[in-house]
């Protein structure tokens, strides 16, 4: 059985967020209550998955993970050669 565990913010609702601000003539947001903000916020801190483990060889994050490191072989060895 899994059990969900519910992310709790670290400010109560009603907190200023001082510092949070980048508008030249905006406030400080206030922090709301958890269940105001996006699910996909949440999941922002999730780690993401290791693309060289994947059992789908044909997904293209696998694809690409490949290329880059066959490129960067040949490079270094290109760069390593010598006459």
């Amino acid at each position: 059985m899994f059990l969900a565990t519910a992310i709790i913010s670290s400010c109560k609702k009603g907190t200023v967020l001082k510092g949070i601000n980048v508008l030249k003539d905006g406030q400080d947001p206030v922090a709301m209550d958890d269940s105001e903000y996006p699910a996909w916020l949440w999941k922002l801190l999730d780690p993401k998955p290791d693309y060289l483990a994947l059992e789908d060889k044909l997904d293209i994050n696998y694809l690409r993970t490949i290329t880059r490191a066959k490129i960067r072989a040949n490079t270094l060895a290109k760069q390593t050669k010598s006459f």
